[in-house]
């Protein structure tokens, strides 16, 4: 009998908490510093699998305020993001995708619009085997569907050893890169 009450009140327990755990959550961040003030919100629905995040920056010189906006939506094979970005001068850019898992990884098939209006496409792959082998790439295409960049990075393990390598093209003269800042 007190076996009964105790697991009762646990599953009752349970009950009422999945339901709350499952709602919608969101964080909001805000920061004011001396050369522009930012805020970002970020929304998780895990019910609909739908997490958004909008992001606006405002330059306290100038008044110009550039935003941004995400939308992630969980899908039966992966996922579909879409971002949308406007600079200060008003320049829109997007990016939209989906992702797809696979056996033993996953695909990318997407386009981004740049500022000016070009368009782009873009695809990627990733996949893992149970010996710690990896490999991913990603190609960019133009309007013609020439690809005008390109990255490819394999890992793989055997004999105690681990070896990398990466291979990267790019137009002739097309600017590297920007690295990224560090972070500390």
């Amino acid at each position: 009998m007190f076996k009964t009450r105790l697991m009762l009140a646990s599953l009752t327990a349970l009950a009422f908490a999945a339901p709350l755990a499952a709602q919608e959550q969101s964080r909001t961040k805000t920061y004011e510093g001396p050369n522009v003030s930012a805020i970002q919100t970020t929304t998780v629905n895990p019910d609909t699998g739908t997490a958004t995040r909008d992001r606006s920056v405002t330059s306290t010189a100038t008044g110009n305020t550039a935003t941004s906006g995400a939308v992630r939506q969980r899908t039966g094979t992966g996922a579909t993001v879409d971002v949308v970005q406007t600079g200060p001068r008003g320049n829109s850019r997007s990016f939209a995708g989906e992702r797809t898992r696979t056996e033993n990884g996953s695909t990318f098939e997407g386009t981004a619009t740049g500022a000016r209006g070009q368009s782009y496409g873009v695809a990627g792959s990733r996949s893992r085997d149970g010996q710690g082998n990896s490999q991913a790439s990603q190609s960019v295409t133009n309007s013609a569907g020439e690809v005008i960049g390109s990255r490819s990075r394999a890992t793989t393990r055997g004999d105690g050893q681990v070896n990398h390598s990466v291979s990267r093209s790019r137009p002739q003269g097309a600017k590297p890169p920007r690295g990224r800042r560090p972070r500390g």
